[in-house]
C-alpha cells in the first residue's frame, strides 16, 4: 500500500493506493501538527462512529441479559436445595 499527498485547492489530500484501486486516508494529525481528535476517535465519519454506537448497545444489551439470567438461575438453584435435601 502506497500513500500519496495530493494538493488540491491548496489543501492536502492523502490516498493510499492498492493496487488499481485508491481511496482518501483521513490523518489523525491536522497540517500543524496537532491531533485530529474527530477523525482519531470517529474514523473520520460519523457513519462509523453509528455503527460502533450500536455494536457497543448490542454488546452491553447482550451482557445485560447474561447476568440477569445467571442470577435468576442462582436464585432458582438456591430454591431448589431443600428439595434435593429430600430426595434420594
Amino acid at each position: 500500500m502506497k500513500i500519496h499527498k495530493i494538493k488540491i485547492k491548496d489543501k492536502d489530500v492523502f490516498v493510499s493506493q492498492r493496487g488499481d484501486t485508491f481511496k482518501v486516508v483521513k490523518p489523525i494529525k491536522n497540517e500543524d501538527g496537532s491531533w485530529n481528535w474527530f477523525n482519531l476517535l470517529t474514523g473520520g465519519s460519523w457513519w462509523n462512529v453509528a455503527i460502533v454506537a450500536v455494536v457497543v448497545v448490542v454488546v452491553l444489551g447482550l451482557l445485560n441479559e447474561y447476568s440477569t439470567n445467571m442470577r435468576a438461575l442462582q436464585q432458582a438453584s438456591e430454591m431448589c436445595k431443600p428439595i434435593q435435601l429430600l430426595l434420594p
